[in-house]
C-alpha cells in the first residue's frame, strides 16, 4: 500500500489470526519505507506508573488513572501519550508541515501550564523523558496514557499484512486515543465502515458509527 499511516489507527480485522493483536487498535507513530512503529491502546494492565517511580519529597495530588498499557509484543521503554502541547514530540498526521505555526505562552510560575502550540493539530504528543513522565503523573488536568513496549513491522511487512486482510485503518482523534479502551476497537470498526464487516461480524450492519 502507498498510504502513509503515520498518526492513524491500525485496526485489527476479524481475519487477523495473530493473538498479539486480536481486536486491537494500534496508534501508528511512524510509517515509512523502513517499516512501521506504533502503540496498542486497548490493553491496560493492573500495573501502575506510580508503583514504578520514586517521587521527590514534594507533596501534591497524583493521578488515579496511571495504569500501564501494553503497547505491543516488542520490548521497549515506558512512554507517555498525552495532550499537553509542547512536552515531547507531536504525533503528526501525513502531510503535516514540520515547520508549522508554533505559539508558546510561557508563564514562569507554571512552566508547562500555559503553553499552546499549533503544529498540525496532532491527536497526541509522546515522550519517554523521565522528568516529563513525572510531570504528567502530577498533571491531573492532562489526558495521559502510559504505555510499555511497542508494536513494530519491518520493511513492507505491514503492507503484506494489509494485502492478506489482517488490518484496516481510520483517522485517529484525541478523543479516541484517550477514550475508554474497552470501546476503542468497536468504535474504530464503525469508523472504517459497517459495510466492510457486514458479512463477517454478525449484527455489525445495524451498528451506528456513533456507538460509544
Amino acid at each position: 500500500m502507498s498510504i502513509d499511516l503515520t498518526g492513524k489507527f491500525l485496526v485489527a480485522s476479524p481475519h487477523l489470526s495473530d493473538g498479539n493483536f486480536l481486536r486491537s487498535v494500534v496508534f501508528i507513530l511512524r510509517h515509512d519505507p523502513q517499516g512501521a512503529f506504533g502503540l496498542a491502546l486497548d490493553r491496560p494492565t493492573d500495573r501502575r506508573f506510580g508503583d514504578l517511580i520514586q517521587m521527590s519529597s514534594q507533596k501534591g495530588p497524583t493521578r488515579d488513572d496511571d495504569f500501564i498499557y501494553v503497547g505491543g509484543p516488542v520490548q521497549g521503554p515506558l512512554l507517555a501519550l498525552h495532550d499537553l502541547a509542547g512536552v515531547g514530540d507531536p504525533v503528526g498526521q501525513p502531510g503535516d508541515d514540520p515547520s508549522g505555526q508554533c505559539v508558546v505562552h510561557d508563564n514562569p510560575a507554571e512552566p508547562w501550564g500555559s503553553m499552546s502550540i499549533e503544529l498540525g493539530n496532532p491527536p497526541a504528543w509522546i515522550t519517554g523523558d523521565e522528568d516529563h513522565l513525572r510531570i504528567l503523573y502530577r498533571r491531573l488536568d492532562v489526558r495521559v496514557r502510559f504505555v510499555a513496549d511497542y508494536s513494530g513491522w519491518g520493511p513492507q511487512q505491514l503492507d503484506m499484512e494489509f494485502q492478506a486482510g489482517g488490518w484496516l485503518y481510520c483517522d485517529a482523534t484525541s478523543d479516541l486515543v484517550f477514550g475508554p479502551p474497552d470501546q476503542l476497537w468497536r468504535q474504530c470498526v464503525c469508523r472504517c465502515g459497517n459495510e466492510v464487516f457486514g458479512d463477517t461480524v454478525p449484527g455489525m450492519q445495524s451498528v451506528s458509527p456513533t456507538v460509544n
